[in-house]
């Protein structure tokens, strides 16, 4: 388990995911938690404190080494099957 700043940004984390992946075999996932403090004043009132909650990032690798412009192009978002903004995956299957 690695300790991940507060301060990383997104750029700095998938990059050092994807280092991470590449090393440990692309097959594998990485899972990051953290708590955040949620001081909302409906929250505060029902259970008279702050309330944690735990958030979880799940980061896995997607080859696209034998992809190629060509194939179809596309977004980021197509080319690792993530539905798209308009509807879900799963509304366009049979």
């Amino acid at each position: 388990m690695v300790n991940v700043p507060d301060d990383i940004t997104l750029k700095q984390l998938c990059a050092k995911a994807a280092e991470a992946l590449v090393r440990a075999g692309l097959d594998r996932r990485i899972d990051i938690y953290r708590e955040v403090e949620v001081d909302d004043p409906a929250i505060r009132l029902m259970l008279g404190r702050p309330h944690k909650l735990r958030v979880r990032v799940k980061i896995t690798a997607t080859s696209v080494l034998f992809e190629s412009p060509a194939d179809g192009g596309g977004d980021a978002a197509t080319a690792t099957g993530a539905p798209s903004p308009a509807g879900s995956r799963d509304s366009a299957s049979p």
